[in-house]
């Protein structure tokens, strides 16, 4: 169309002049013979002409106009077609036109034996950045991100954003594992740079999955989900740093969906979910409580540990189902052991329901249990993460009856300053405590955590006492209660029941 319009013009002028020479020519030649009837024609042929010109030059009128319009047409189409294709706040590549070229590049990767590395980022405390400065900041964010990666890659790289915060990178024939780590860690270096967003700074980081594709590679919808599986792994190890992609994390994530659709039909039907209960025991030996831990065997995946099962099933909505089996169940053991205090864990998902109080209380009326007899054992690291929020539901929890526990104190979140402001009824040391190679050591750290619980008139428990030498590192410290496979590993109900049985009768044989 672009020479049709250029030839357009040239042509018209063209025909005008040849129609006028033709004319000119005719009469010339009827007057030189003096034939009458051509004399009629050459009276009337300035008339014709003029006619003819008028005709031409509308038609060129009208050629010109529908040019016009063609051209503009073109244009809304090439812009549609862009628009289609890229990202409207940064002008990048967007999804469809990154799986266009990335399955081109998968292409040549089958066919011709060639490489590509396929990167998914995703921006570190994006949405702090949305929260303090706004979302036009977070835009500016993004945009700046962009112009960042662009300036990285090559001429036959492509940067995409592909959502709010994530980008993808095709890198074009990367030598090596090598040359993929190498942009991974430049990325990283130039993302954590400060940006300066309405004339204010700020600070991101960014996670990064890569995976490099071999010539059996499917298409790029496959390796989107790898690449994305791999970014959430180096969320998971810290944040702002990169993963390359294995088969073991895509076998973990298959597991993953596996365990999340069986445990939805085990709470459904309650198939293969039970409760084992660890004796706790006081200085002297005698049963003081019981810990409830969660056991499920499945037919396909086997014994599921409850490690793996709660973080899914705070992830996929079914903690509140699930936490409410537990304690139900373990209110129903309680009730056969009256004498006993029995321990639930809460996960910090569960925690934070501020009718958490009110539910529990519930169940256990329902359950014919007295909440006293119930102990709740919380993680320090719920302290750290929520600690705004904690000494109310803590003065909640205590205030309808329960006790509460902080469990696996000492892994690394242990303050004093937590002991302090948080009142709990227990203390639970972790069993990291015990495995020293000097047992003084463990004394000595343990000594002072007893010397604290105890000046806040706090029980304290020695937790996975494995042998004679580490009980007595705990009872030389000054714990009140110990717990571990030392004196019996988690029983199931009918189990625990005779281990009492037994504990009473060598009782009273002494």
């Amino acid at each position: 169309m672009g020479y049709s319009r250029k030839l357009g013009p040239p042509i018209v002028s063209a025909a005008v002049a040849t129609i006028v020479l033709t004319n000119f020519a005719t009469v010339t030649i009827v007057k030189a013979q003096g034939d009458p009837g051509l004399e009629l024609f050459a009276a009337i042929w300035p008339i014709a002409l003029t006619s003819a010109v008028a005709i031409i030059l509308v038609m060129s009128f009208l050629y010109s106009s529908l040019l016009e319009l063609v051209h503009e047409l073109e244009n809304r189409e090439q812009a549609a077609q862009h628009q289609a294709m890229h990202d409207q706040l940064t002008g990048l590549a967007n999804r469809p036109l990154l799986e266009d070229r990335l399955n081109q590049a998968l292409t040549r990767v089958r066919r011709d034996g060639a490489s590509v590395a396929l990167l998914a980022l995703d921006l570190d405390r994006f949405k702090q950045v949305n929260d303090t400065l706004g979302h036009a900041a977070g835009d500016l964010l993004v945009q700046q991100v962009g112009e960042r990666l662009k300036s990285l890659l090559r001429e036959t790289d492509t940067v995409a954003r592909i959502g709010g915060d994530e980008f993808a990178i095709i890198q074009s024939a990367p030598k090596n594992e090598g040359d993929v780590r190498r942009l991974c860690a430049r990325i990283i270096e130039a993302i954590g740079e400060p940006f300066v967003l309405g004339g204010r700074e700020a600070r991101v980081g960014v996670s990064v999955g890569a995976v490099m594709p071999g010539r059996d590679a499917a298409d790029a919808a496959e390796l989107l989900r790898k690449a994305d599986i791999t970014m959430y792994r180096a969320k998971a190890a810290g944040r702002n740093c990169y993963r390359l992609f294995s088969e073991e994390m895509d076998a973990a994530v298959q597991r993953r969906d596996q365990v999340e659709i069986a445990l939805r039909e085990a709470l459904g039907s309650g198939d293969g979910l039970d409760l084992h209960f660890q004796a706790q025991l006081d200085a002297r030996g005698a049963v003081t409580g019981a810990e409830a831990l969660l056991r499920w065997r499945h037919p396909a995946l086997g014994d599921v540990a409850p490690r793996e099962v709660v973080p899914v099933a705070e992830e996929c909505g079914l903690i509140d189902q699930l936490g409410t089996f537990i304690f139900r169940r373990a209110c129903r053991a309680a009730k056969a052991w009256p004498n006993l205090s029995m321990a639930v864990n809460l996960s910090a998902m569960q925690f934070r329901r501020e009718d958490l109080p009110g539910r529990l209380h519930r169940i256990a009326a329902e359950e014919g249990v007295s909440c006293e007899q119930i102990e709740l054992e919380i993680t320090e690291k719920l302290f750290v993460d929520h600690s705004e929020a904690c000494e109310g539901w803590i003065s909640q929890l205590r205030s309808s009856g329960f006790r509460v526990a902080l469990d696996d104190f000492g892994t690394g979140y242990s303050s004093l300053s937590h002991l302090r402001r948080f009142q709990v009824d227990k203390i639970k040391l972790d069993r990291s405590l015990l495995d020293t190679a000097r047992p003084s050591d463990g004394i000595a750290f343990i000594a002072a955590a007893v010397t604290v619980g105890h000046a806040m008139q706090t029980e304290v428990v020695a937790e996975g006492v494995a042998n004679k030498a580490q009980e007595k590192v705990a009872l030389d410290a000054g714990c009140d209660g110990v717990q571990g496979n030392l004196y019996a590993p988690p029983l199931s109900e009918a189990d625990f029941g005779e281990f009492l049985k037994r504990k009473s009768s060598r009782r009273l044989a002494a």
